[in-house]
């Protein structure tokens, strides 16, 4: 018997990050979302320590459920942006970082499948992705944001990969799945 899959996702943005999961913290079944605004704005320029230290206690937080995998967004690389690819790269290498170090796996999925996936479109725009994440999801959790439209997107696109759909999606949507390699996870037997 397969039991079913702990997956945290994130979409780690400069300004919020967002979370979804599919178990609580002490690892009872419960789907939700969350933004993480840290309340410092970042810098363009300059490693936001604070900024970092609040999102992982936020994923701290929600690794609690000893998730199988934790799905995380891809750093989008921004050309002519500053320094803003170099502050995506060290939020997204210090929670990479501190997730291995703690024995979580993870895996990065590419924006443009987080967006197909959601949308059925690879270049779609926030508000569509939004728009498409609560018109699939919305009856299951609320979702109040964009980041968390992503992070969703992520966690729904990971179950779907391991054969554990929160709902079927269209196959156009469906073949963002095979964008990612997906690690091999033991399912089997309980936790």
């Amino acid at each position: 018997m397969i039991r079913p899959l702990r997956v945290v996702a994130l979409d780690l943005g400069l300004a919020n990050a967002g979370i979804a999961v599919t178990h609580d913290q002490v690892g009872e079944p419960r789907l939700s979302c969350r933004t993480v605004s840290p309340r410092k704005r970042p810098s363009p320029t300059v490693m936001d320590h604070q900024r970092a230290h609040e999102i992982i206690g936020a994923i701290m937080a929600a690794v609690r459920c000893k998730p199988d995998l934790v799905v995380v967004e891809k750093p989008l690389q921004v050309a002519g942006m500053g320094d803003t690819s170099v502050r995506l790269g060290e939020i997204h290498g210090a929670i990479k970082h501190w997730l291995w170090s703690k024995g979580h796996r993870y895996v990065d999925v590419n924006l443009v499948h987080v967006k197909q996936y959601a949308t059925g479109k690879g270049d779609a725009q926030k508000p569509d992705v939004l728009a498409a994440v609560i018109a699939t999801y919305g009856r299951l959790l609320h979702i109040h944001s964009d980041h968390e439209a992503d992070a969703v997107s992520l966690l729904a696109q990971a179950l779907d990969a391991y054969g554990q759909p929160l709902v079927r999606v269209p196959d156009k949507q469906r073949r963002a799945v095979t964008g990612t390699t997906w690690p091999e996870l033991d399912l089997g037997g309980g936790r």
